[in-house]
């Protein structure tokens, strides 16, 4: 039997109810058996209970031999461009830990095996409680650029050691309350293609393609597809996918709100002041007089400090528009 990524989500979750059931890790070695309680070891089993899955419902599959790229399974063995698989789960009372690819593989990759976008990315969010019962919370079927990001100092997201780049890591896809997201997920291929692009740029060791790479891409992609992409500039999308900046930009425009509103408030109040000040001026009441004039005084420095504030939010403001 075989069957499409969608038709392997749907029977794992509609028919096989893979989110009702309980499971557990256990390891024989001589005459002891234990139940493992270590969580991260969850992850790298679900792969290999996949495939156990996928033999035992009878569906055809072929294993990848390249365990460094993307996919694990190819669902149609005959033809290796179409149907690829790729299985991945983290502890789902975490954020998603796994590696998508290495990032000097993947962009060389994509040029010459642009299908390899196509691939289906089947998330597992697992957990286990203290007495090793595993339960899976959420699974998920997603292309790449749904669970991919940009990070502050590069446009994808990225394992960085040493000022060396190495592996493309996922971002946050399912995100309910996105005020504590800083970095949105990509909307599109075109802005993911945008990201590796800038990326290759960016990155010394891959710096020297960059004048080219773009163009071997898409005459690669045209020739698999028969489709024109018209690929963004990262730096006219790169802002979108940037909440942080959004956030202060937010909190700017309200600061400024909010001074500008107490700036008139004072204002306002100096104005009263003037009007008590004549009053007493004219009944001669020195005493009211000279309390009056401190208060106008005192309020003079409220309004320089209002303005101040109104001045740096602006200023926060003209930086992040900018």
């Amino acid at each position: 039997m075989r069957l499409t990524a969608q038709e392997v989500y749907d029977k794992l979750v509609n028919e096989d109810g893979i989110l009702q059931l309980e499971g557990q890790i256990k390891f024989y070695l001589g005459d002891v058996n234990i139940i493992v309680k270590q969580r991260d070891v969850v992850g790298n089993i679900m792969q290999e209970w996949l495939q156990g899955w996928l033999d035992k419902r009878g569906i055809e599959y072929a294993p990848s031999e390249n365990t460094q790229m993307p996919p694990d399974f190819f669902l149609n063995p005959d033809d290796k461009t179409k149907n690829l698989l790729e299985v991945k789960a983290f502890n789902r009372n975490r954020g998603p830990g796994f590696d998508i690819a290495d990032f000097r593989m993947y962009e060389e990759e994509i040029i010459n095996k642009p299908y390899m976008l196509n691939v289906d990315y089947l998330i597992f969010g697992y957990d286990m409680n203290d007495d090793g019962v595993v339960t899976i919370k959420d699974v998920w079927l997603k292309k790449v650029w749904e669970i991919t990001r940009r990070m502050e100092d590069w446009p994808i997201n990225l394992q960085i050691k040493d000022n060396i780049v190495h592996k493309i890591r996922p971002g946050i896809w399912y995100a309910e309350d996105t005020a504590r997201t800083d970095y949105t997920v990509f909307e599109s291929l075109e802005d993911f293609i945008s990201a590796i692009e800038e990326a290759v740029f960016q990155n010394p060791k891959t710096h020297n393609n960059a004048g080219t790479w773009k163009a071997a891409f898409l005459r690669s992609y045209k020739q698999e597809t028969g489709i024109d992409l018209s690929i963004p500039r990262w730096s006219e999308i790169k802002d979108k996918y940037d909440l942080k900046s959004v956030r202060k930009l937010e909190k700017a425009k309200s600061d400024l709100a909010k001074a500008t509103d107490q700036y008139e408030k004072i204002k306002e109040r100096i104005q009263l002041y003037h009007q008590k000040l004549h009053v007493e001026q004219e009944k001669n009441n020195v005493g009211k007089v000279g309390k009056i004039q401190d208060d106008i005084e005192k309020q003079k420095k409220n309004a320089e400090k209002a303005k101040e504030k109104i001045n740096k939010a602006q200023a926060k403001i003209d930086e992040l528009e900018g």
